[in-house]
């Protein structure tokens, strides 16, 4: 085979030196302009090795004298080019593959650090979650947690057993599908005005009533939407039971003293009108202390009467048209003389032109005697007790206030002031008598009505009762 002519080995070598120098210029590393400057000097011989990028140039540049003179040197440099990119295509590989496996081993840290991370989350998770539902399962009431749309999403062992039915059978059903559509809405909506309901459940083993009661807590999302509701099921069969015994009995007692009680009263009153003949002043005292105390008793008959009507829903109210100012004047009147022992002045101020309300004229008489007696009994002698009647500002209700200038409420005490048989937490059970049931019949008339009713006072600054009636359109929804 001929050899190769020297041309090729100084094309293959000139190429070779263009490819090494482009290679040094894109490391960036040298473009000396004084390796320029020594082409010619030809005598040194570098070796293979070299310490530096500008060592490098020069022997390249070197070289290139070389390859015009003789074959030979084309052939060795051609050799020594090839050394010299092998050794720096080496030197650029392991340096590469030595910065990716030290990324690669940051990457795969991290990785390992954020697995580590995720799972000690998920483990305190599914810790906390198993507590959770310990704690619900342990709940003596019934719990049952329902989303958006009425249907239950989680309920625990005691919902179960009220509902007579499993999670499994219950989970994703409404919370209860045998109650009415009206009763569902509401009870999944809940309001923050009412929060319990109560609800009748027939039992599908053997048909018997269970009553419910179920208090509801709205769940929210971060942007305020409503997602779900937990409501907490409570068996209140007994309770309900208990209370309609004690109030037939309170009913029927009741009954059996008022009967006696107004032949008493009638059997007085003859007697105080001297009907039956003249009486000393010893005997007018005495009678007069007995009449007071029928009153009384009589009054706390009537109260015990309504409270049970109440409590069975059995109130009726006899509505008609009437002016408010009528009812004020005949309960003021009705105390005029009791106020006038203790020198208490009882002033009106009703705003002239009133429309009339539909009321109860009994019922709505009752309240005010409530107001106003209290009013009296609390202030001391030479108090003034005010009656006040005015449109409210929106013309849609009257609004009737009584005020005092008696002792005052307690801050504490205005919070209960409508409950049951509460009396104060200052008064000893010798104090200003009284059966604590008046002020909650009262509210309960003024619901009936439609209204509303609230006290104001401080200790010490009188009281001031408000209650309100809605005018007849507004009560019908006009």
């Amino acid at each position: 085979m001929a050899p190769l002519p020297v041309s090729v080995y100084i094309t293959a070598g000139v190429i070779s030196i263009i490819f090494a120098l482009f290679l040094i210029y894109l490391s960036g590393l040298t473009t000396q302009p004084k390796a320029q400057t020594r082409l010619s000097q030809r005598k040194k011989k570098p070796p293979l090795t070299f310490s530096s990028e500008e060592e490098l140039g020069k022997v390249i540049f070197q070289e290139i004298g070389k390859v015009l003179d003789s074959e030979e040197e084309g052939k060795r440099l051609s050799k020594r080019l090839s050394q010299i990119l092998n050794q720096e295509v080496e030197k650029r590989v392991s340096m590469s593959t030595e910065q990716l496996t030290k990324k690669y081993e940051l990457i795969i840290k991290e990785k390992e650090r954020n697995e580590e991370i995720v799972l000690q989350k998920y483990r305190k998770i599914s810790a906390e979650k198993k507590n959770t539902e310990a704690v619900i399962r342990s709940i003596a009431e019934g719990l049952v947690v329902i989303d958006k749309h009425g249907r239950i999403i989680m309920m625990n062992p005691a919902a179960e057993k009220l509902l007579e039915a499993s999670s499994k059978e219950k989970v994703g059903k409404p919370l209860l599908e045998n109650l009415s559509e009206t009763q569902l809405v509401s009870l999944v909506k809940g309001t923050p005005e009412d929060k319990e309901k109560e609800i009748e459940l027939v039992s599908a083993s053997d048909d018997t009533k269970k009553v419910v009661r179920a208090s509801t807590a709205i769940i929210e999302n971060e942007n305020g939407q409503t997602v779900g509701m937990v409501s907490v099921l409570t068996d209140i069969t007994k309770q309900k039971e208990l209370d309609r015994m004690k109030s037939n009995f309170i009913a029927s007692v009741s009954h059996e003293l008022r009967t006696p009680l107004v032949a008493i009263e009638k059997a007085i009153s003859l007697l105080l009108n001297k009907s039956a003949g003249p009486l000393n002043e010893t005997q007018q005292q005495f009678l007069s202390i007995a009449d007071r105390n029928l009153k009384r008793l009589s009054t706390l008959i009537n109260d015990l009467l309504d409270l049970s009507k109440l409590e069975a829903g059995k109130m009726r109210m006899q509505f008609e048209l009437s002016y408010i100012d009528k009812v004020i004047d005949e309960s003021i009147e009705a105390f005029r003389a009791w106020a006038n022992t203790k020198s208490i002045k009882i002033e009106k101020n009703v705003a002239s032109g009133l429309p009339q309300v539909e009321i109860d004229l009994q019922r709505i008489g009752q309240v005010l005697n409530n107001l106003i007696g209290n009013a009296i009994k609390f202030t001391p002698s030479g108090g003034t007790v005010t009656v006040e009647a005015n449109l409210t500002k929106d013309k849609k209700e009257i609004e009737v206030s009584i005020k005092d200038t008696g002792v005052g409420i307690a801050k504490e005490d205005l919070l209960r002031i409508f409950d049951r048989f509460y009396q104060g937490s200052e008064r000893s059970p010798t104090d200003i008598t009284g059966t604590g049931l008046g002020l909650s019949i009262a509210k309960e008339i003024v619901n009936l009505h439609g209204g509303r009713i609230w006290a104001e006072s401080e200790k010490g600054e009188g009281a001031k009762f408000t209650f309100t009636i809605p005018l007849k359109q507004q009560r019908d929804g006009g």
